[in-house]
């Protein structure tokens, strides 16, 4: 796996780079050759058809190096780091880039939702309360800048059978610029025994 996350780390390099080069029309021409060189190199020692899944117990664990938001292997993902305290709250980290640019200097909405989402799964799951998202509000307080390391809070609030509240805030130098809650509900055994079967087929 090492070498499936140097290569999405340089593949993030190189996404970054493409848009903010000076290079002209000719250098860029260039590095579009060699771009679909590469991506050939790659196709043609062969294709999943889907991203590799972890197995069940590592889906527990929280290890996906192909997730978009915290896989280390995906070059979409930013990636953020998560990290579960003993008092089953979860703490995330990140650093965005221009790539994830939506107002000039700021984060895009929807990626600033997406970890929100991201954390708080983790979040739910720390608690021992593991479910799919079932509804996402978001309060955009202001601008989440890209550029700076982010730091991303979450917990669960409350458990009512299948339902399980959490909140989650993204904090810049002290200041909360985005918070979320959600409402996730726990799988039904249906759903689990389906799940183990596209864990298994994937893995």
């Amino acid at each position: 796996m090492s070498d499936a996350v140097a290569l999405g780390a340089a593949v993030r390099r190189l996404m970054s780079a493409s848009v903010l080069t000076n290079a002209d029309a000719a250098a860029m021409a260039g590095a579009t050759e060699q771009i679909h060189a590469i991506a050939a190199q790659l196709e043609n020692a062969g294709l999943r058809d889907m991203m590799q899944l972890p197995d069940e117990d590592g889906m527990r664990r929280g290890d996906r190096p192909y997730s978009p938001v915290i896989g280390a292997a995906n070059p979409i993902a930013p990636p953020l780091t998560v990290t579960a305290l003993e008092d089953r709250t979860v703490v995330g980290e990140c650093t965005m880039q221009p790539i994830h640019e939506g107002p000039p200097g700021a984060i895009h909405g929807g990626w600033v939702a997406t970890l929100l989402d991201q954390l708080l799964g983790h979040a739910t799951a720390a608690s021992g309360n593991r479910g799919f998202t079932a509804e996402l509000t978001v309060r955009y307080r202001r601008p989440t800048p890209y550029g700076v390391p982010l730091t991303l809070r979450g917990r669960t609030d409350e458990v009512d059978g299948r339902r399980v509240y959490a909140s989650a805030e993204i904090v810049v130098d002290d200041v909360v610029t985005a918070e979320a809650k959600a409402l996730f509900l726990t799988p039904s055994p249906e759903r689990m025994a389906k799940l183990r079967e596209t864990l298994s087929a994937r893995s």
